[in-house]
């Protein structure tokens, strides 16, 4: 170990002067507490983040293929001639997805009807496995449709009641325009954990869908699967050489865009905020070393008489403050992931999920994170040291020993 390391150290664990131990103390504490909240803070918004996306993921495609210009009636041939030969996807289908109105007596509701064939939706997104009530294999049938618990809430229905749907797709006729209006019978209740889907759901088969929507043999657009959705905007440009205008693709992050970057946003900002922390810790350091060069100062001016440099004494007082920040992040770090285990592992936060589209509140964080908020906090330590050690440094032994 070099000499001014041995000094620094010796410095810090000297115990003369009970408040500058006091001090040293403190400032150790104010670090450790920093790092240990940044990191908390950083996994909460973290795992948010990575709860909303699983939710979303659970509920919607991971690619879709729509068509700006014309009505999509070769959906058949399609997956043939574009979607052969990409290996992360595993599979696709036609589907409908428009606005209509839901209706029962007096109430009516703004809902959202996509049509999709029934077996392939199984293995694509398993609405099968999110049904509460009643069979998803009841919409195998064209007046069957599977509902939203909140719609079935919100129309006071249950299964084998019937519900009015209105397009607003309608048709011209000499007395005007008059809308399309069909009578369905609920076959099934769903409960995707998301009140978006679950206060606008109406699932039907794709025929049925067709003809609702007078669409004929047409859909809008195809959905697909792919091995890893993580990789969707990989699989999205590999498309994208093979598919051109009028057709449009979409990946699940490109459908969520806003929301994403807002919670990125959030965790930059509170990132920001919880720095200051540290930073304020980081002015106790200063502090620190100041007090530690005007009590040390016999001691510089004899190290710097038996020949140690300018950069010597500015060393010694930099691993000092550099010291305090190493302890403090190693023990801001193994508390903050401690908490963040013991939380994420045994559920400790719980969350409202029709509020917070979750039972409880994942804590995740990675490893760039971690990195992140460790070279923060010693980066933000070792600027606290540099004027203190450069004072010391410029101290004259002959001013220092005059009256020794």
């Amino acid at each position: 170990m070099p000499l001014y390391i041995k000094i620094a150290v010796r410095y810090l664990l000297s115990l003369k002067t009970k408040a500058l131990s006091f001090m040293t103390v403190i400032s150790l504490l104010g670090i450790t507490v920093g790092v240990s909240a940044l990191l908390i803070t950083l996994s909460v918004m973290s795992g948010f983040l990575w709860g909303i996306k699983e939710k979303i993921l659970e509920t919607s495609p991971h690619i879709v293929i729509f068509k700006i210009s014309g009505k999509f009636t070769e959906y058949n041939e399609f997956p043939d001639i574009y979607l052969k030969g990409i290996d992360q996807i595993e599979a696709y289908q036609p589907f409908i997805y428009s606005q209509a109105l839901a209706s029962k007596d007096s109430t009516v509701v703004s809902v959202t009807v996509r049509g999709v064939p029934p077996e392939k939706d199984k293995k694509i997104l398993g609405i099968d496995k999110k049904v509460i009530a009643g069979s998803y294999e009841s919409i195998n049938e064209d007046n069957k449709v599977l509902i939203g618990k909140d719609v079935a809430l919100s129309l006071n229905v249950w299964l084998g009641d019937s519900i009015t749907l209105t397009s607003p797709f309608g048709r011209k006729t000499p007395l005007g325009f008059i809308p399309k209006v069909k009578k369905v019978y609920v076959g099934g209740i769903i409960d995707f954990g998301m009140y978006e889907y679950d206060s606008t759901y109406i699932g039907m088969n794709l025929k049925a869908a067709q003809n609702f929507f007078d669409m004929k043999d047409s859909v809008t657009g195809i959905q697909i699967e792919i091995k890893d959705p993580y990789k969707a905007d990989i699989v999205k440009a590999e498309l994208e050489k093979k598919i051109h205008f009028p057709y449009i693709i979409r990946s699940w992050t490109d459908l969520n865009k806003s929301l994403f970057q807002a919670l990125q946003l959030e965790k930059l900002a509170m990132f920001l905020v919880l720095a200051l922390i540290v930073l304020v810790a980081s002015f106790n350091i200063s502090s620190l070393l100041i007090t530690k060069a005007r009590e040390k100062r016999k001691d510089i001016g004899i190290l710097k008489t038996v020949g140690a440099d300018n950069r010597f004494i500015l060393k010694i007082f930099l691993f000092q403050g550099l010291i305090i920040g190493l302890i403090g992040t190693i023990l801001g770090l193994t508390i903050g992931l401690s908490v963040i285990y013991f939380s994420d592992t045994y559920q400790l936060i719980k969350l409202n999920p029709e509020v917070y589209m979750m039972e409880y509140l994942p804590l995740k964080i990675g490893i760039l994170d971690i990195v992140t908020v460790a070279l923060s906090s010693m980066v933000i330590c070792f600027i606290s040291s540099i004027i203190p050690a450069y004072m010391a440094s410029k101290e004259i032994p002959s001013e220092v020993l005059r009256y020794e």
